[in-house]
């Protein structure tokens, strides 16, 4: 039994209009599936990233040539949680470049710290020594202190608080 036709209108068998509903169903039920795995690969793509840069305060707050310790609070949003972790950073003002340490030692993520007497940073745990601008100039760090990315917007120094290696 096909199509049973009724003048110009033609009526769909039973086993047609069953046919459809299956198929419609499965439709229905792969769209509420694939919609939100979708949403849930794509949506961090086309969703804007929060300012991660943390203000460390104005640039005239650092004296040239003289490292300072500076302290900062890193808001962190995970889901509906918002959880603060206190934080620091060294900042060297050289003329117009600024440079800023993340405050471990590379060797074995001691904290380090300024030693004015020899002008250096020194590590207390294994007696690295660093330059002013973070150079290894003895003991065993492997490399270069590590930096954070920095930039100056109006008069504030701004930084984003994630160590990139140095070479």
């Amino acid at each position: 039994m096909s199509q049973v036709s009724a003048g110009s209108e033609v009526v769909a068998s039973r086993r047609q209009w069953l046919s459809r509903c299956f198929w419609s169903a499965v439709a229905l039920v792969t769209a509420g599936i694939v919609g939100p795995l979708t949403g849930y690969f794509v949506g961090p793509l086309l969703r804007r990233r929060a300012d991660t840069r943390v203000r460390l305060g104005a640039v005239s707050d650092f004296t040239a040539d003289r490292p300072q310790r500076v302290e900062f609070v890193l808001r962190q949003r995970d889901g509906w949680v918002t959880e603060e972790g206190r934080h620091a950073a060294w900042v060297v003002r050289r003329g117009a470049e600024i440079l800023v340490f993340d405050p471990r030692c590379t060797h074995l993520g001691c904290a380090y710290h300024w030693h004015a007497e020899t002008s250096q940073f020194l590590c207390p745990c294994h007696d690295g020594l660093y330059d002013l601008e973070g150079r290894v100039v003895g003991g065993p760090p492997p490399r270069p202190l590590d930096t954070y990315a920095a930039t100056v917007e109006g008069s504030d120094l701004l930084v984003v608080p994630t160590p990139r290696r140095r070479g």
